[in-house]
């Protein structure tokens, strides 16, 4: 929920588009004329930072995000900022066939929702974790790459703005977003302006599109997933509770996958056992209550962090602890399990933390050696590094022809084998966006998720 300073700025914003629209030429004029002068990088610390603002007027000067710049730091790429609020004018797209200048740096963005009601700093982290290191090898086919990570707080025409201010400033492409709310619309702009976009949350669009590439599944497979193993532990009156999407088309697929799964094993999934929550719901009270009263023997859930420790508040308040699937997120560090969690399924995409492979192992140590007691390691920073490791392959296949439109052919030929050591087979082909459509299933036990399924794949649309 927007706080009424959010408010304030967003009409602030509103009016200043207005005023842009009346004057025309005089003020696009009056913007490129301060883009051409030696920006000053402004960088808002988050996630516990206190909101301090530190400045620095030396371009290239870098930070993590949620640090202070260290000029001449070593290895560093990435420039965080949260403004501009409002954006420089988007020139037109440069043609997809322009050439990079061989050494040339290879501008990257990303926009991660770093601070707000759902926190995904450890995509933020993790991204920046994996080009620091390819940078320190010395880079890709001769080039540095520099990641402009820029934090929307949760806030779509705070996003939007960004991510015109990055096109404005020659980005190449996009990668390692990890921002709901600016997302959501995203798509028409990266088509507008040609830039792809490797790596993402995965909104509903983003997944049909010929200029985005997501690499987790979709709510089309974890809901049949989801739905048909519940069945197979016998559940037999089954509820559903998701994080609205605030996209009718997306949260009518996601019940039609849960409803999928659960039929396919003979189990019917009432329309009156499902709830669609708002990310700010504060008590999940009245949600046990009606599980508990409807006679649910067992229910999926796709929540956030916060969301998941309200409910097992109101399921211990309430006693309750039917059969229950949740998603990836259900074990992350911030969640507070207790000896009441065990026994829970957890739906994955990507591997699990826990006695993950070596890969995984791989960015555990790269993001705790960069942050040290600031890392966040979860699901959102397998995400942000596998973005980056996806990109850095392509970047690596295309050679000396560094080119948008030769990004998207290499990415549509890419190879997927082993899903880069984070998830199943990614299926990268021309047209087809359904590039990771397997899931697998863990069970709590102590605290801990221990694997209890390998790979279940299905050809549910998405």
């Amino acid at each position: 929920m927007l706080s009424p300073r959010d408010r304030l700025l967003a009409a602030l914003f509103a009016f200043q588009l207005a005023v842009a629209a009346v004057l025309g030429g005089y003020l696009v004029k009056g913007l490129r004329k301060d883009n051409d002068k030696t920006p000053t990088i402004t960088q808002v610390q988050g996630n516990g930072g206190g909101g301090a603002v530190v400045t620095s007027p030396t371009p290239g000067t870098t930070a993590a995000a949620g640090t202070s710049a260290k000029p001449g730091s070593q290895g560093t790429t990435v420039v965080t900022t949260s403004g501009p609020q409002s954006g420089p004018t988007v020139p037109p797209a440069k043609a997809d066939n322009q050439k990079l200048a061989a050494g040339a740096p290879i501008k990257v963005g990303a926009v991660v929702s770093q601070t707000g009601a759902i926190n995904f700093a450890s995509s933020a982290q993790a991204t920046k974790a994996y080009f620091d290191m390819v940078n320190r090898a010395g880079g890709v086919n001769g080039h540095k790459i520099v990641l402009d990570l820029r934090d929307d707080q949760l806030d779509q025409p705070r996003g939007s703005a960004q991510a015109q201010a990055m096109v404005a400033n020659g980005v190449f492409a996009f990668t390692g977003w990890n921002a709901p709310n600016t997302e959501n619309g995203i798509v028409p702009f990266l088509e507008r302006n040609k830039i792809p976009l490797i790596g993402g949350y995965g909104e509903r669009a983003e997944y049909h599109s010929s200029y985005s590439y997501i690499f987790s599944a979709s709510y089309g497979h974890y809901g049949f997933q989801m739905g048909s193993y519940l069945a197979e532990q016998g559940v037999k009156k089954p509820g559903l509770v998701y994080i609205s999407n605030n996209e009718t088309t997306a949260d009518a697929n996601l019940v039609k996958a849960f409803k999928a799964g659960f039929k396919s094993k003979g189990v019917t999934l009432s329309d009156s056992d499902i709830v669609a929550e708002d990310v700010t719901h504060s008590s999940y009270d009245d949600l046990v209550t009606q599980f508990r009263l409807d006679g649910v023997d067992g229910f999926a859930s796709l929540l956030d962090q916060t969301a998941y420790n309200r409910l097992l508040q109101a399921q211990a308040r309430q006693s309750y602890f039917p059969k229950h699937a949740a998603d990836s997120l259900f074990v992350d560090p911030s969640v507070q399990q207790s000896s009441k969690t065990d026994g829970v399924f957890v739906a994955t995409d990507y591997e699990f933390i826990d006695g993950g492979n070596a890969e995984v192992q791989k960015y555990v140590s790269t993001v705790k050696a960069a942050y040290g007691s600031r890392a966040q390691i979860n699901y959102f920073g397998e995400q942000g590094w596998v973005d980056a490791a996806v990109f850095v392959a392509a970047v690596k296949a295309m050679g000396t022809s560094i080119t948008r439109a030769n990004l998207l052919k290499v990415m549509d030929s890419l190879e997927g084998k082993g899903g880069f050591g984070f998830t199943s087979d990614l299926q990268f082909s021309p047209g087809n966006r359904d590039i990771n459509h397997c899931i697998k299933f863990g069970k709590v036990t102590s605290g801990k998720v221990t694997r209890v399924t390998d790979w279940r794949c299905d050809g549910q649309p998405f």
